[in-house]
């Protein structure tokens, strides 16, 4: 679930504008498909809590046990840490901050883990001598400057959790493991503009398996905006953008929205780095939304992913047979953009009526993934309600 608008009474059921994501990633090492991906967990999982032995790339039982929780953390607790550290007051350090798991796990060879304040740049975590939880300590490659990560420049909240794809054998996809950690910190302002009505998620991709070519980032997203009887679901070429609105100006039902139904989008704010040759010259260029791609609820060639074929494909931008995707006798990448994909002339998007119960997949690559690379993928969901307008108001307020 994704419950919003925050309900006034916390005992009462509110609305959820999504039912799950997940990032799927896939890449071939010298031809061999490896993959890890989630959807609901009917068949088990293909990821585990816990970071990996930077040594070995491998994890254990008990370290997944010992990391199987969320570390959360507000920028008020923060702020009154280093207040009281600054003052000579600092007697109590609150349970937020002291288990804030900035120093990893040395028994088991695993890196520094969740981003800190380094007041003396040992690196270590040491709340005592006024080191803090940041949001993070670099952006794109570069450095942020301290003055820069003060305690005020953090979220209102942050929730962080690291997980790996070699726990045990990948159950959802049946994929051979890669060799991933990722390292998510999910985030929020409470703001008085539209930004109050986001959340981000930016995790931190380190390969401590073998290199992969071929590779895909993707986020998977099954949207049911209210009641999902009546969504549509496109995307915008233009922005990187996946979205879900309402396909009329009524959300039936006790789960709907009711008049003037929201609308819902999944930006990909940050994505992966290549290298690639300009004018002969090896240049770092950031990757954005190369895919999307909507299957139905169903088990033909556009519905369920079964193996890890289907999943990686899906990332490709084909069916499950590996067959392309296709508009107007033509492959295409994108399904659904609107005017958004100058490939095309004509409008492409959805139809009330038509379009099934929906999950929809938007991917970056292909991209050689090299051992020992660290990449990030960021995601922003935004969620906009018009007051007045209708379904198509809420979508074009997302959009803005």
């Amino acid at each position: 679930r994704y419950e919003v608008p925050k309900p006034t009474n916390l005992n009462s059921v509110g609305k959820n504008a999504l039912f799950a994501g997940a990032i799927w990633i896939g890449g071939e090492d010298e031809g061999v498909l490896k993959l890890a991906a989630m959807t609901y967990r009917q068949k088990g999982s293909d990821f585990w809590p816990g970071p990996l032995s930077k040594a070995t790339g491998t994890t254990t039982k008990e370290q997944c046990n010992d990391f199987d929780k969320i570390y959360k953390v507000t920028r008020a607790e923060i702020e009154e840490h280093v207040t009281a550290w600054e003052n000579g007051s600092l007697t109590h350090i609150s349970k937020p901050i002291k288990e804030w798991p900035g120093n990893g796990n040395s028994s088991t060879g695993s890196d520094q883990l969740a981003p800190f304040f380094d007041r003396d740049s040992n690196g270590l975590y040491e709340p005592l001598k006024g080191d803090y939880p940041v949001l993070q300590t670099e952006c794109r490659g570069k450095i942020i400057p301290k003055e820069k990560n003060k305690p005020s420049d953090q979220p209102d909240q942050m929730l962080w959790f690291v997980y790996n794809d070699r726990g045990n054998e990948h159950q959802e996809s049946k994929g051979k493991s890669i060799g991933l950690e990722l390292q998510t910190t999910a985030f929020a302002y409470a703001t008085n503009d539209e930004i109050n009505n986001m959340t981000f998620y930016t995790t931190r991709i380190i390969n401590k398996g073998s290199n992969l070519s071929n590779t895909y980032f993707g986020q998977w997203i099954d949207p049911d905006l209210g009641n999902f009887k009546d969504d549509l679901i496109g995307c915008d070429v233009n922005l990187g953008l996946g979205f879900c609105y309402n396909g009329d100006d009524y959300d039936e039902g006790l789960s709907g929205y009711g008049y003037n139904p929201p609308a819902i989008g999944i930006d990909f704010l940050e994505g992966p780095i290549t290298s690639q040759k300009i004018n002969g010259v090896d240049s770092l260029t950031e990757l954005n939304m190369s895919n999307f791609v909507v299957y139905n609820n169903h088990f033909t060639n556009t519905g369920n992913p079964e193996t890890d074929v289907h999943f990686y494909n899906y990332l490709r931008a084909r069916w499950k047979d590996g067959s392309k995707i296709t508009r107007e006798n033509a492959p295409t990448n994108f399904m659904y953009p609107g005017e958004s994909d100058t490939s095309f002339t004509t409008d492409w998007s959805q139809e009330l009526g038509k379009q099934g119960d929906q999950r929809f997949v938007q991917s970056v690559g292909p991209f050689d993934l090299k051992q020992g690379a660290v990449n990030k993928l960021t995601i922003g969901v935004i969620w906009a309600q018009a007051s007045s307008g209708g379904a198509q108001a809420s979508l074009a307020l997302m959009k803005e």
